[in-house]
C-alpha cells in the first residue's frame, strides 16, 4: 500500500510540471488582435456606445444622438450634495448650481450683462454670479477670492494694454496709434456715460468694434475663448477695485488702519527753504 502511494508521487509531479510547461508555452509574449478569454467578464466589457462610434442600430449609423426635444440640462455631476459640515455642503451646492446654470445660460444679466430691455446692467449681478440665494449672506472670504481671481486674470489678459492700474499705460497700449483711455475718467466710473458693469463685461466677451471700414474689425479682440463668464465678472469686480484705489481718499481707509497708514507718510516741508 505504501509502495503504491510512493510510486504515484513522481507521476503526479510530472503531470503538474507538464501542465505548467503547457501554460507557460501559451505566454511567450506574442501579440494578437483576438480578444482575451475571460472566465468572469467584468463591466469593462459591457455593451455601450462610445463617442464618435458607429452602430447599425440607428439608420444613420451614428452612436451619438441629439437630445430629445424640450430636454433641460441639469448638471455634469450626479452628486447633489457633498461635505461633512453645513458650510462645506453650502459651498458645494453653490458650485453645483453654477455648473447647472452654465449649461443653460438662461439669465441674460449673468451671461450677457443685459437687462430684459436690452440695456446694460449697472452693477454686477453678484448673487446670481456667485450662486447665492436672495436671503443668503455673501461670505466675505469668497468675495475676496472672487476679486483675487479677477486680479489674476486682469494681469494676464488686460494689463498689457490697459496697464496695471487701468490707466491705459500698458507696455502694448502705449504703442497704439490712438491712445487708450484711462478708465479712471469720470465717464467710466459708476454712474458715468460708459460706467455700466454690463458694458465692461460685454467688451470682455465681445471685443470693441473698430471704425467702420477699417481693419481689423475689432480694435480690441474678444476674450470669450480665454475667459468664461464667471472670470469675466471677476475682472469687472477687480476693475472697480482699481478705480476705487486710484480715486479714493484717506477717509475711505478703515479707522483701525488709518492711523498706522498716516504714520508712514513723510512729514510736510517746513518754510520754503531746503
Amino acid at each position: 500500500m505504501f509502495a503504491r502511494q510512493h510510486s504515484l508521487v513522481p507521476k503526479l509531479f510530472c503531470a503538474i510540471l507538464g501542465f505548467v510547461v503547457f501554460v507557460a508555452a501559451g505566454c511567450r509574449g506574442d501579440r494578437t488582435d483576438e480578444p482575451p478569454r475571460q472566465f468572469f467578464p467584468g463591466l469593462d466589457d459591457q455593451p455601450k456606445f462610445k463617442v464618435q462610434g458607429e452602430t447599425d442600430f440607428f439608420p444613420d449609423g451614428r452612436t451619438m444622438r441629439k437630445p430629445p426635444a424640450h430636454v433641460v440640462a441639469f448638471g455634469r455631476s450626479p452628486v447633489l450634495s457633498y461635505g461633512s459640515t453645513a458650510a462645506e455642503r453650502a459651498i458645494f451646492d453653490r458650485i453645483a448650481a453654477r455648473s447647472r446654470a452654465d449649461l443653460l445660460r438662461g439669465d441674460d444679466r449673468v451671461y450677457r450683462g443685459l437687462n430684459p430691455d436690452g440695456s446694460f446692467v449697472e452693477r454686477i449681478p453678484l448673487r446670481e454670479v456667485l450662486s447665492y440665494g436672495p436671503d443668503e449672506a455673501i461670505d466675505a472670504e469668497e468675495l475676496r477670492e472672487f476679486i483675487a481671481l479677477g486680479a489674476e486674470r486682469y494681469n494676464i489678459f488686460c494689463a498689457a494694454c490697459h496697464g496695471g492700474l487701468g490707466d491705459g499705460q500698458g507696455a502694448v497700449g502705449k504703442l497704439w496709434s490712438a491712445p487708450l483711455p484711462s478708465y479712471h475718467q469720470e465717464q467710466y466710473r459708476p454712474g458715468g456715460e460708459k460706467g455700466q458693469d454690463g458694458l465692461i463685461f460685454s467688451r470682455i466677451r465681445n471685443g470693441v468694434a473698430n471704425t467702420p471700414g477699417q481693419l481689423p474689425e475689432l480694435k480690441m479682440p474678444s476674450y470669450a475663448r480665454q475667459l468664461n463668464e464667471y472670470e469675466s465678472w471677476a475682472i469687472v469686480a477687480y476693475f472697480r477695485v482699481l478705480q476705487k484705489s486710484q480715486n479714493g481718499s484717506i477717509d475711505d481707509v478703515p479707522a483701525a488702519q488709518r492711523e498706522s497708514l498716516m504714520r508712514t507718510q513723510p512729514a510736510p516741508t517746513q518754510g520754503g527753504g531746503v
